[in-house]
């Protein structure tokens, strides 16, 4: 039967046998074979390949396994190997057995096979070369009550020097001790997942980076730069893409909810000290290596090739820098049915890929599972030079490293060879290998000069990024002696090398350079100045950062102190409670909710009743909560400071008006709390401001009574005119009554009720006595003539720019703008429609990015641009999919959430949120559309669009 399906794959197209689509080389430069399948394999996970071209692969004997399993009482480690060129495993052994949980393996340089349980890493070696490990060391061991079988310990990566680098997933927030082989302990529980180093034989044990959801995979490009996959939590998507750098924090914290959704979790750099990704991937990456080898087509090489379990395919990540990391969009290049369940991968000596399928959708134990091989199509030369000087240069990365360290081992004549490839142009990634070499000899006064005699490359040279990378690791690997890094700290520098000189640097002589970083825009950069501030200041110099004037060292001073169990370092929580700048009062609300800082509750009780922004004010909520609950009682599922606890404080009668005014607008109109007897206290009110508020929310508010009310204030001429426009914003034309009404508001008096008249009564069909009342409604000046020509003649269309023509776009938005009426277009769904998906001051729709502080983050021909052109850049999390169900239908929509039992939530172009079943999802696939509508700019008038952007750019 194999032979059959591998003809059928041969063939090219989407093959099928028994009913089963097999995966397909989406790029038509590859070939996709089966090499091995049940019953040969069941359930399998992590996989790799060692220097005989040997697959050794994880089979899963204890994950969810039920309870009248036949197979195997304990996992075992398969070995399959091609012995006669076929294409196809046949001579198949076990190499181990007798591990439970068993996540990943990977074999390093010397041959030692590293495996990761959930709850151990031990390392395999067979001695006597009968295909069988006959010695077993555990090198490191976690010591906790969690037992979920996939969100413990994973890995693997190796750096040159040899050191090991694997993960830790959240563990569902249990407490945990972590041992390597010297005794070394972290403890740890409730942060989130972490990724660790420690040497070959297990001591050395440290944490590189935190704030992971579950980092099941991770892997070193040539230039020792690390990457991992991360799995998203439960509200919270995409799954992530990540560039790892020492002491990073990825913004997940489970023991602040495990959906992700809580105001002290970033999970794309949000929030002051985190970090963002560099792309979104596809559902469950499981594995991720990078790219550096030769049997793959030439444009492969550097890539960062990834598994999606839950999108059924192969992605491709080409990374392409942004400050001193990268970004990237995910282009699948094999794919595959519902039965396509890609977990591991790993690179062969010839090139080529071996990737683990687990088959099946579901989680327990069901006997299936496969091993495919994807290559070239037209595959080059298979010789792979042995001799030293020769291989060192090979394309093939094992080959290449495992050369040099032959070289290493011969002396001054191996140093001769390894300095001659070390400057040799036009091979980066080699060059890069030889220079990690040199340094592990100490070699260090040699590359000194190397590095010295690197040519700055313009930024737009094509060799610059792999010129900055090599230099970067130079300044990773030289001892601080042989470096300038005050120089190479300097802004001028590039950013990849700044980022890692930062990270070098102390002393006093420094702190400027040190200060010049932490007010950078580039996050990265931003987080390599806080480490070099670590390192050149002690605790009294970091308390006298405190009180700095340069907002950006108050901010770094205060990251670090809130690390401290210090008691200096707690007493100046208060001080930066008084702060006017918003990250720092967050980031000072977080340390006292976060620290369990009772003492400081007053402080924040009197920042939440005027807390200027959104993030503020739920920032208070969070913390007076967290100090309410005894410290781990959250439960896994929960999220702190939800609307349940807003909704109390709208209810509460006895607390400042201001504060309830402020729930109120954070509150979803169709909160049970609600009640027509609430808002009409907020009508009554004599605050215009708290009038407001009641109004917008009873535009969205599914009482039966809201539209009249609405329609009410609308005509009450009683009532101030700012008042009435906000209520006729919610009045429907498709309601007789309020279209009525909207004719009647035609005549008044005051020109901001007809012009918004004019705005809702768009879209719909007039008779010819109406259309009268429109027609002259628009004599009263120029922009009320457009709104009534756009209702009169919809389908023409004044001339305007090209999208593309953002030149001609910013001269026609010039001139003068309200933004109180930019507010309304803001929320009117017959125009814009902004808020069905976006948030503004807590109110509107949480599905696009919140739009609040947009004035700060976007200068306004940014702003204009993301708006006549949506699609032109997407950030990951608001990728679009095209879904496609089992019955063939079709939707468009953006993932906005997903349960434990595998339902996914998207929403559409109008905001409307659907929902797919994991028995419905059949494909998934990204679009490079946004899911925003390209057309909003020509359904505006200028001056509405003008309008708009006052709102967006105004100051909060």
């Amino acid at each position: 039967m194999h032979r059959f399906l591998l003809g059928l794959i041969l063939l090219g197209g989407p093959a099928t046998a028994g009913g089963l689509e097999l995966p397909a080389a989406a790029d038509r430069r590859l070939t996709v074979e089966l090499f091995a399948a049940e019953p040969d394999l069941v359930t399998p996970t992590g996989i790799a390949v060692d220097a005989k071209g040997r697959v050794l692969v994880v089979e899963s004997h204890t994950h969810f396994r039920p309870d009248d399993y036949q197979g195997p009482p304990a996992d075992r480690i398969r070995i399959f190997e091609d012995t006669d060129g076929d294409g196809r495993a046949d001579r198949i052994g076990t190499f181990f057995e007798g591990s439970r949980f068993t996540m990943n393996l990977a074999v390093y340089h010397d041959g030692t096979v590293y495996v990761a349980t959930r709850d151990e890493i031990f390392w395999l070696r067979d001695n006597d070369g009968d295909g069988k490990a006959d010695q077993r060391t555990t090198i490191a061991r976690l010591d906790t009550r969690g037992d979920y079988p996939h969100n413990g310990l994973s890995g693997f990566a190796f750096d040159f020097a040899g050191n090991v680098y694997f993960g830790l997933g959240e563990n569902l927030g249990a407490k945990y001790r972590l041992v390597g082989s010297d005794g070394t302990q972290l403890v740890g529980g409730g942060e989130g997942g972490s990724i660790y180093r420690m040497a070959a034989d297990g001591s050395g044990l440290v944490r590189v980076a935190t704030g992971f959801w579950n980092p099941f995979h991770v892997a070193l490009d040539a230039y020792d730069r690390l990457f991992a996959v991360d799995n998203d939590p439960d509200s919270r998507p995409p799954c992530r893409l990540l560039h790892i750098v020492p002491d990073g924090d990825y913004g997940y914290r489970f023991r602040n909810g495990r959906k992700g959704l809580h105001p002290f979790t970033a999970w794309d750099g949000e929030l002051p000290g985190t970090l963002p990704m560099v792309a979104g991937t596809g559902e469950a990456p499981s594995g991720v290596v990078a790219y550096e080898s030769a049997g793959l087509p030439g444009d492969y090489r550097g890539n960062l090739l990834c598994t999606s379990w839950g999108d059924h395919r192969l992605e491709r990540y080409r990374l392409v820098p942004r400050g001193a990391s990268f970004q990237a969009a995910a282009e699948p290049f094999v794919t595959g049915g519902e039965d396509f369940r890609p977990v591991g991968i790993a690179v062969a000596p010839d090139g080529s890929l071996f990737v683990s399928d687990w088959v099946d959708k579901s989680y327990t134990l069901h006997g299936k599972g496969r091993i495919w091989k994807v290559r070239s199509a037209a595959p080059g030369p298979a010789r792979r030079p042995q001799e030293p000087g020769e291989a060192v240069r090979s394309a093939d990365r094992q080959l290449g490293e495992r050369a040099a360290r032959q070289l290493m081992a011969q002396g001054k004549s191996g140093k001769e060879i390894l300095r001659e490839v070390a400057a040799e142009p036009d091979q980066p990634a080699i060059q890069a290998r030889a220079i990690s070499a040199l340094a592990a000899i100490g070699d260090h006064r040699w590359l000194a000069e190397r590095l010295a005699s690197l040519e700055p490359a313009t930024p737009d040279d094509p060799a610059a990024p792999d010129q900055s990378a090599m230099a970067a690791l130079l300044v990773r690997l030289l001892d601080r002696e042989h470096l300038d890094l005050n120089a190479l700290a300097a802004p001028a520098s590039p950013p990849a090398v700044r980022a890692e000189a930062l990270r070098r640097i102390a002393g006093r002589s420094s702190v400027h350079l040190v200060r010049q970083g932490l007010a950078d825009d580039d996050p990265f950069i931003r987080q390599a100045a806080l480490a070099g501030l670590r390192q050149s200041a002690g605790l009294a110099d970091l308390l006298d950062h405190a009180a700095s004037e340069d907002k950006a060292v108050r901010l770094g001073a205060l990251l670090l102190l809130r690390q401290s169990d210090d008691d200096q370092a707690r007493a100046t929580v208060s001080r930066f409670l008084e702060d006017a700048d918003p990250d720092i009062l967050f980031s000072a609300v977080q340390w006292v909710g976060e620290g369990r800082l009772n003492e400081h509750r007053a402080l924040v009780e009197s920042l939440l009743a005027r807390a200027a922004t959104r993030q503020l004010f739920e920032a208070c909520l969070a913390t007076l909560e967290l100090l309410d609950r005894p410290k781990d009682s959250l439960a896994a599922e929960e999220e702190v400071a939800g609307e349940e606890y807003v909704a109390r404080l709208f209810a509460d009668s006895a607390l400042p008006i201001d504060l309830r005014r402020r729930a109120l607008r954070m509150l979803r109109p169709d909160h049970p709390v609600l009640t027509l007897a609430l808002l009409e206290d907020f009508l009554q009110s004599d605050d215009l401001a708290t009038q407001l508020e009641a109004v917008r929310t009873l535009r969205g508010s599914p009482l039966a009574e809201a539209p009249q009310r609405l329609q009410a204030i609308g005509c009450d001429p009683r009532r101030d005119a700012a008042l009435r426009a906000e209520a006729v914003v919610g009045l429907s034309p498709n309601n007789p009554s309020h279209r009525t009404a909207l004719l009647e508001l035609l005549k008044a008096d005051d020109r901001l009720l007809v012009e918004q008249a004019l705005r809702s009564l768009w879209g719909t069909e007039l008779d010819e006595r109406q259309r009268v009342a429109v027609r002259q409604a628009g004599r009263l000046g120029d922009e009320a003539a457009a709104l009534a020509a756009r209702i009169l003649e919809p389908d023409k269309r004044d001339s305007r720019p090209d999208q593309t023509d953002l030149a001609g776009w910013l001269e026609l938005l010039d001139g003068p703008a309200d933004p109180r009426a930019g507010e309304r277009i803001f929320f009117q769904s017959e125009l814009a429609g902004c808020h069905r998906c976006h948030q503004v001051e807590g109110r509107g729709g949480r599905i696009g990015p919140d739009l609040t502080a947009v004035g700060r983050q976007l200068q306004r021909k940014r702003l204009v641009e993301s708006i006549i052109q949506p699609s032109k850049e997407i950030a990951p999390q608001f990728v679009t999919w095209s879904i496609t169900r089992t019955d063939g239908t079709v939707a468009v929509g953006m993932l906005v959430g997903k349960t434990a039992d595998g339902r996914e939530s998207y929403a559409d172009a109008e905001g409307r949120i659907f929902v797919v079943g994991s028995s419905e999802l059949d494909q998934r696939h990204p679009q490079p559309l946004s899911i925003m509508p390209d057309n909003v700019a020509r359904a505006l008038t200028p001056r509405e669009f003008r309008d708009l952007l006052a709102y967006l750019l105004e100051a909060r």
